[in-house]
């Protein structure tokens, strides 16, 4: 038995996939489960704790004509977009299923509707197994915990290491530079690093040149088993609501999540008993579904009044020594 899974991208929602593979596992232990991703994203689902074969997608025709060449038992898209509903259409299956993606419903959060939440964009994702009689009940997506922890990098990780990753591709998911370098420099009893994508270098660059204490910054410099590896040496992972959010709580360490123009409501909160969340729930959050590059209102509040004592509080909370 062969299943294909379509999901082109980003890092987080390719993360929260693993859950899926993982009743299908369980309902199929013997299938073969195969995953289309971006080329850019290949190396994860290589690290999902449920085995899957990683086919890097292809825009061209002669792609979609191999696809159309190899049987799949069941084909599943994940994305919900043209270039996945062209697969979808183009594959070759005897089931080809969907997710519900509730559009109204999130619509209808961000327009203002304080009463409707959705609790995770994997239960969305477990809509696509109705047909098949499955996915009543669901797991936390779980990546793999690399044992490398002899090579150069973890080393290179000091003890009691917080871990910031200060990008996100929208402007009103980031927390800002000058809060991020206030809360360092409120918070010394611990060591931090650094991480993020080449669109974060001068980001973190910004940041490490600010602070009065050594920082390690590596921003575009790891792969992702790399990154999997530094973070197991890390304490506490700090995000916004990003893709690394969802690396941390897969592999389960604490964290604290920072939402700001968007909210867990929408169903993105991070999948882990660890994590703190921090949002202010104000009357104008959330003002976009996966954020935007400026603050509709001007003033910005959802992320500027989550101050450095808030985070340190947060910090306390967790429990975690130093």
């Amino acid at each position: 038995m062969k299943i294909l899974i379509i999901r082109l991208s980003s890092l987080g929602d390719i993360v929260l996939t693993e859950s899926i593979c993982a009743l299908l596992h369980e309902s199929y232990p013997q299938a073969e489960i195969h995953y289309i991703c971006k080329p850019a994203f290949a190396d994860l689902p290589a690290l999902f704790a449920t085995e899957v074969k990683v086919i890097p997608y292809n825009k061209s025709l002669q792609f979609h004509k191999q696809l159309r060449e190899t049987y799949y038992d069941i084909v599943i898209d994940l994305h919900g977009k043209l270039a996945s509903c062209l697969l979808l259409l183009f594959s070759n299956a005897s089931k080809k299923l969907s997710y519900n993606k509730q559009r109204s419903i999130r619509q209808a959060i961000v327009k203002g509707n304080h009463k409707l939440n959705i609790d995770s964009t994997v239960q969305l994702y477990t809509s696509s197994l109705k047909k098949l009689g499955i996915g009543t009940s669901w797991q936390y997506p779980k990546l793999k915990r690399p044992n490398n922890i002899s090579s150069d990098l973890s080393q290179d990780i000091l003890p009691n290491t917080i871990a910031l990753f200060p990008g996100a591709t929208h402007f009103t998911k980031r927390y800002p530079v000058d809060m991020w370098i206030k809360f360092i420099n409120q918070n010394r009893c611990y060591n931090y690093a650094l991480f993020g994508s080449n669109y974060d270098l001068a980001l973190c660059n910004a940041i490490a040149a600010e602070i009065d204490q050594p920082c390690e910054n590596y921003a575009g410099l790891l792969g992702y088993e790399d990154l999997l590896i530094a973070l197991k040496r890390c304490v506490l992972v700090i995000s916004g609501d990003t893709g690394p959010m969802h690396v941390a709580a897969a592999i389960n360490i604490p964290q604290i999540a920072l939402f700001g123009g968007t909210h867990p409501r929408l169903g993105f909160r991070p999948l882990n008993d660890k994590a703190k969340i921090l949002c202010l729930d104000l009357s104008c959050q959330p003002c976009s579904l996966h954020g935007d590059k400026a603050c509709p209102l001007g003033h910005f509040n959802c992320m500027r009044l989550l101050d450095a004592e808030t985070i340190i509080h947060a910090i306390h909370e967790i429990g975690l020594s130093n």
